[in-house]
């Protein structure tokens, strides 16, 4: 069976309305596409990345029903203990390189596989067909139990988009129902939905370079005191680089207003005067954030 690039979904700020789109949850995982032929199944990575070996918890637990050959596509996710999928949990067990290690971590961070679709089945390609049948043949075809589970399909984007935000969740996807299977972004079928979360941060460094600055160095107060949550530049306009650069002189000071553990040379620290609104997807176990967007600035305090 020949490698198949990834059918991915385009991100939209809308949800798609309309009797044709299905829509599901956006699992908080990494993708992967299970290539099964007899009793021999090889995991991926959309990377293309094999991956069977360290993750036996998955491969030795799914059980094809009246067929030996299948290509699955799905997610693999860890709950955390809310039982919310963890991006920084998945990153353990993905990042794990020592067979010795791995004991330890499929029980500190046991993975499910989140299946929303099948390409191939006994010697035919199913990319052809409308999602909804290829639906139809996954159901019949893979036996949904335990870390295995066949990805539900929800008729209101709307409702569920709402219930992913009370769950502060990832987001949606929304499918077309009648959608062929199209490796990669180029197709209108397919699209995600994020939630983006907004946190009031303060600017305390700069990173300059060739007399532009490029990025916010940010953090947030906690217990009186500034902590780093990472940098920002997407959203940071040409017009905000002239400003921050052209008031450098009135703004830097010598020492820098958060505790980093971490060369520091490339950044210009401020006086920690300037709040901005940052939208972002998910934080780190560290309390950095991930995606952060620049919404705005906030009034000098």
């Amino acid at each position: 069976m020949d490698w198949i690039i990834p059918m991915e979904p385009v991100l939209i700020d809308t949800i798609k309305q309309g009797s044709q789109w299905i829509h599901q949850v956006k699992w908080d995982g990494i993708r992967g596409l299970c290539y099964i032929e007899d009793n021999n199944i090889n995991l991926y990575t959309k990377s293309r990345r094999e991956r069977c070996q360290w993750y036996p918890d998955i491969t030795e637990r799914i059980i094809l029903q009246k067929c030996k050959q299948a290509i699955l596509d799905g997610e693999l996710i860890v709950l955390d203990e809310h039982g919310k999928p963890s991006f920084h949990n998945i990153m353990s067990r993905e990042r794990i390189r020592r067979q010795e290690r791995l004991k330890q971590y499929l029980k500190k961070f046991p993975v499910q596989y989140m299946v929303f679709d099948i390409l191939y089945k006994d010697g035919k390609d199913l990319r052809e067909l409308p999602l909804l049948k290829r639906k139809e043949i996954l159901e019949s075809t893979l036996k949904s139990e335990g870390m295995i589970h066949i990805v539900s399909d929800y008729e209101e984007g709307d409702t569920l988009f709402s219930k992913m935000k009370q769950k502060n969740m990832e987001g949606i996807v929304s499918k077309d129902i009648n959608s062929p299977y199209i490796s990669g972004k180029k197709h209108r079928s397919w699209f995600k939905t994020k939630i983006a979360k907004e946190i009031i941060a303060t600017v305390c460094g700069l990173k300059v370079k060739d007399n532009e600055v490029k990025s916010l160095v940010i953090g947030e107060y906690k217990q009186g005191s500034l902590v780093p949550i990472g940098s920002v530049s997407s959203g940071l306009s040409y017009k905000d680089r002239t400003i921050l650069f052209n008031s450098l002189q009135q703004l830097k000071q010598e020492t820098s207003s958060l505790d980093l553990n971490k060369n520091t040379d490339d950044i210009i620290w401020i006086k920690p005067v300037l709040n901005v609104l940052v939208s972002y997807l998910e934080r780190e176990e560290n309390g950095s954030l991930r995606h952060p967007v620049l919404v705005g600035f906030k009034e000098f305090s």
